[in-house]
This record gives C-alpha cells, structure tokens and sequence, in this order.
C-alpha cells in the first residue's frame, strides 16, 4: 500500500487515539450508518481518523469512504459511487474478515451490491459488529 502511504500519516493538531476500537467516535459512526445517517457516519469517523495513522488510519479512512460511497448511491450519483467504492476496495480488503469486531467482509460484500446495481435502498446497509 505505498501509494497510500501519504494518507496514513496521524493529522500534527490532532492528539493521537490510542484505543480506536473502544472509541465513542467509532461506535456513534456505526449507530449513524446503521440508521442510515451515512453523511453523519462519514463526520463522526472522521473526529476519529485524525487521530490515527498507518493501517488504522486507512481502515478507518476506508470505513468514511463506503458511507460516502452510500451517501452518493442515495443521491444518484453514479460517477461519485463508482470513485468512493474504487477507494473502499483499496483500503478495505487487507482488514477482511473482521477487524475490531466488524466484519469487514460483510460490509465488502454489500457494498458490491450497491456498486452494481442501482435501485436499492442504501439505508438497508448495515455494519456488523461482534463483542469483542
């Protein structure tokens, strides 16, 4: 992932996030994708995303790009859709199955499904997690 490298560098003003997978940031973007609220998802996770860097940084960087990518799907967007997915599929392959409880594989698999074929309600997408 060196191309990727330049993006999984922690943001200088922003403290780092030591714990991400017991972050309140990571539940409440989970409680907003699962309700739908994918744009909301996308800004919860971002508070988190500035706080990390390498592999984490870029799993939750995937995480941001497939609710953008379902906030455009909604929206009708193709062209948005087919960038956010592209981006997902670069960031969130190496975390599957699961990562931190989520099953990252699941979510792929949905997103696959938004990718191809329009008409479908992006709110029925949902991001599984597992007790850890």
């Amino acid at each position: 992932m060196t191309d990727l490298t330049r993006h999984a560098r922690r943001h200088p003003k922003h403290p780092p996030i030591d714990d991400p997978e017991r972050s309140p940031l990571l539940e409440e973007g989970i409680a907003e994708f699962n309700a739908g609220r994918h744009w909301h998802a996308h800004e919860a996770w971002e508070h988190l995303w500035l706080g990390l860097e390498g592999e984490d940084k870029l799993f939750v960087q995937g995480l941001i790009m497939a609710a953008a990518m379902l906030h455009q799907y909604a929206r009708g967007v193709e062209r948005g859709v087919e960038n956010h997915h592209r981006n997902v599929l670069a960031r969130l392959p190496p975390h599957a199955p699961t990562k931190w409880g989520i099953d990252v594989q699941g979510l792929l698999d949905q997103l696959a499904r938004y990718a191809a074929a329009p008409g479908l309600d992006a709110a029925e997408a949902r991001i599984e997690r597992q007790a850890s």
